[in-house]
């Protein structure tokens, strides 16, 4: 049951669909879900990509999930679809136009607004933990996820060692997280000898980030189960990128605004607008960084900075 406008609707199932395919996709999707929740509703997650399925084991007081090619709506159940939203069909977040007509596009904001014309109202603030397995051995690990899906979320990899340098020599272990096999900046870091925790499913990434110290991360969706779990996190992000989070276990690091030489023309078509659909095109442009890594926009983040947010976050937990 779900109040709207001072008028009571009952459903029999709400179904919820994420913003996007992705696992951060689901990560940022949750405090739809766990709104719902709270209000009694009896909650299925609707599951975009193999990235999300069997997340919903996780998640405290839903009811189960589904994948979105065999949902059957029953007359009594709804669907709150992220996508299908005029925010979502209408607009490219990377456009000019739609930082005039929206402001600086940002994943949260983009959400409690499309939330808030379902008559949801969803807080940031107030992230519910999901389940996970507690793994002694982490206690006094931090992991560096130093990779994602291009290079213009590069930190170099002599910053990431100077920091593990240093953190060794406070007795505090560090260790990588991602997929080795995919990753140029994971295999460097490898090869100088850090680490490599294997985490073959998702279930596994939130268990090994669930039980770590802190979390150093480039944007991507180990750094949103970071955010989601209560972990102290530190994440590297471009200045344009969307993805900022608000939560006061984040600290957003943010790079220098890219060179023009990165700049692609918008080569975005009417038919790329996001959708309802899985098969559409993405929004943004992901080709690496034309700029040697000492330059890009990454590197305007010094190991210095991030050495010193560390310890103040340790001292803070120690008096806590």
């Amino acid at each position: 049951m779900l109040s709207l406008f001072n008028e009571t609707v009952t459903f029999l199932s709400t179904f919820v669909a994420p913003i996007d395919v992705g696992m951060g996709d689901l990560f940022i999707s949750l405090p739809v879900i766990q709104a719902l929740i709270d209000a009694g509703e009896e909650v299925y997650l609707v599951t975009r990509s193999f990235r999300q399925n069997t997340l919903s084991n996780r998640i405290i007081g839903i009811k189960g999930e589904i994948a979105e090619a065999d949902l059957d709506l029953g007359p009594h159940d709804r669907l709150i679809n992220l996508r299908a939203h005029r925010l979502q069909t209408d607009h490219n977040w990377a456009s000019p136009d739609f930082e005039q007509f929206f402001g600086m596009p940002r994943i949260e904001k983009i959400i409690e607004k499309i939330a808030t014309d379902f008559g949801i109202v969803v807080d940031y603030q107030r992230l519910t933990r999901l389940e996970f397995k507690p793994i002694s051995s982490m206690q006094n690990t931090i992991l560096f996820v130093p990779a994602s899906d291009g290079f213009y979320k590069h930190w170099p990899t002599a910053n990431w060692l100077a920091i593990a340098s240093a953190l060794k020599s406070a007795g505090i272990k560090t260790a990588v997280l991602g997929e080795a096999n995919h990753s140029k900046a994971l295999e460097e870091l490898v090869a100088a000898g850090l680490e490599w925790i294997p985490t073959a499913t998702t279930d596994d990434a939130i268990d090994v980030i669930s039980n770590c110290l802190a979390l150093v991360s480039v944007d991507t969706g180990l750094m949103h189960i970071g955010v989601q779990q209560g972990v102290q996190t530190i994440a590297f992000i471009n200045p344009r990128n969307i993805h900022h989070r608000s939560a006061t276990n984040c600290t957003i690091f943010e790079g220098n605004a890219c060179s023009t030489e990165c700049r692609p023309p918008n080569v975005l078509k009417p038919d790329h607008a996001a959708t309802n659909k899985l098969n559409v095109e993405l929004k943004f442009n992901r080709e690496y960084c034309k700029l040697p890594p000492a330059e890009n926009c990454m590197a305007a983040i010094t190991p210095h900075m991030v050495l010193e947010k560390i310890r103040e976050n340790l001292l803070q937990s120690k008096t806590e």
